[in-house]
């Protein structure tokens, strides 16, 4: 069983939601302080983007199809996408990548697919794949209207299957048309929850590209996410 000082599952309260720039600032972060630090996205469907972002930010150079070793082609869930390629996933592939990437880091970066209750097969949900990792989770969440209800039931699902929860984070926030939903939201979830909001990420336009700045991702995730909250040495 791992623990908390060894790696955490990014997952999200829906898709495109910011899972890849939190995972990838993460990354960024603890590479600059010293950590030993390397990165997954198990799955992916439609591109391989999120894992190259995931590479780039991690500074690490292992190969695209152990950071990412299973891909289909169509954008949609696991399961069926599958199901119109007319191919199988093979979940001992992560596994085998899972535990490589284990033995050449310190700590690991696991970027889910979606959401946690999207099927990558028919009987196997992304919760099932965490527990199946051992990794705590750190939920994204949007900062707006809305996210009281996808993150409480979030929170809920994961707790069926009793995966720690280590923190949540609300991202994407937009200054220039947040109101009192976002300004309520962080104290409500943590209220109706008991599971910390560990930062409120604003939209950043230098990070909405395949390759950022490094650094700038780093002071950016830094500047807007206590991660050392998650108990990361």
């Amino acid at each position: 069983m791992r623990n908390m000082a060894q790696g955490i599952f990014i997952t999200g309260t829906g898709t495109e939601i910011g899972k890849t720039v939190i995972a990838g600032g993460l990354a960024a972060a603890l590479k600059q302080v010293g950590t030993d630090v390397g990165v997954m996205k198990p799955i992916s469907t439609g591109d391989t983007a999120d894992a190259r972002f995931l590479k780039h930010a991690a500074q690490v150079d292992d190969e695209l199809s152990l950071i990412n070793p299973i891909y289909l082609r169509q954008p949609l869930a696991p399961s069926v996408a599958a199901r119109i390629e007319r191919t199988e996933i093979d979940l001992s592939r992560i596994e085998t990548a899972f535990a490589e990437l284990q033995q050449r880091y310190d700590f690991m970066i696991v970027e889910g697919v979606g959401g946690i209750a999207v099927p990558i097969r028919d009987d196997f949900l992304v919760a099932q794949l965490i527990k199946q990792l051992s990794l705590p989770i750190l939920i994204v969440a949007t900062a707006g209207l809305g996210t009281l209800n996808h993150t409480l039931l979030t929170v809920a699902f994961a707790q069926q299957f009793n995966i720690h929860i280590a923190g949540i984070v609300l991202n994407g926030l937009r200054s220039e048309s947040a109101g009192l939903a976002e300004a309520t939201n962080p104290v409500e979830i943590e209220k109706l929850t008991g599971v910390p909001v560990i930062g409120v990420v604003p939209y950043e336009k230098q990070l909405d590209t395949p390759y950022p700045d490094v650094t700038f991702l780093a002071e950016f995730t830094n500047q807007h996410i206590a991660w050392r909250k998650l108990g990361i040495p």
